[in-house]
């Protein structure tokens, strides 16, 4: 019994050990950004990095706005600059809030044309190192198109098993409103769901952390399609019509 409580305690330190690796790397990552590409390490630090190695929901990565879900043995195969791609990968999620954005778009194809989108984005702004681990969906044919433009194409071009073949997403996409919500009981993993009251202030967050980050990083530093977006947030269109109404 004596031994067996002690190999249970050596495999307990070892664990935390191997977890504070992965953690270390990740928060590397996140410097690395913060030094090279400010925009995007300013709303990676925002995020509470949860290992979910032990959920079988996640075997890459995820977000829901506030966290960064992670499964270890797929940050051991990336390089710290392969780490750095899929922090933004997770940030750009956020920014271009391609959580709620789908409405009633097939799902499988929405998710594949928002992964089109950010990866060309990381690709042409070069930030971090493109991960080959995964054969992600990333053609110079939709350079500057959004997620909704993307989508129109492919879905309209392909059925959901010419898409696979084409690529595989880079991170899981979950719903917040569904199994968002933090950490679940155990302090791992994903909870139970965010209301959709706290959805909107978690996009609320989002805007605010974008426009601070962006005037942080200054505009010539960040990606065309984010510039575009922030512009749209801050520099709303006035619909005159109605103004003189």
């Amino acid at each position: 019994m004596y031994i067996t409580q002690e190999n249970q305690m050596a495999t307990a330190v070892a664990t935390r050990h191997d977890t504070r690796k992965y953690e270390e790397k990740l928060i590397t990552a996140r410097v690395g950004l913060l030094l090279r590409h400010s925009f995007f390490g300013n709303l990676a630090t925002r995020l509470r990095m949860v290992d979910c190695t032990d959920d079988d929901q996640i075997t890459t990565a995820a977000t829901d706005g506030r966290h960064f879900y992670y499964d270890t043995k797929f940050i051991e195969k990336l390089s710290p600059k392969q780490t750095e791609f899929l922090f933004a990968h997770e940030v750009l999620h956020n920014v271009f809030d391609h959580h709620t954005r789908r409405g009633s778009r097939d799902p499988s194809i929405w998710n594949i044309a928002a992964d089109y989108a950010i990866n060309q984005i990381l690709v042409d702004d070069k930030i971090g190192e493109r991960i080959t681990q995964v054969k992600i969906f990333q053609e110079n044919k939709y350079r500057g198109k959004s997620a909704e433009e993307i989508y129109d194409i492919i879905f309209n071009k392909y059925d959901l098993q010419q898409l696979q073949a084409l690529g595989e997403l880079l991170d899981q996409h979950i719903d917040p409103e569904k199994d968002g919500g933090g950490d679940g009981k155990d302090g791992k993993g994903k909870g139970k769901g965010y209301s959709k009251d706290e959805l909107r202030k978690i996009r609320d967050e989002m805007k605010e952390a974008m426009i601070s980050a962006a005037q942080s990083a200054g505009a010539g530093n960040i990606p065309a399609g984010v510039r575009r977006m922030i512009s749209e947030l801050t520099e709303p269109k006035i619909n005159w019509r109605e103004l003189l109404r």
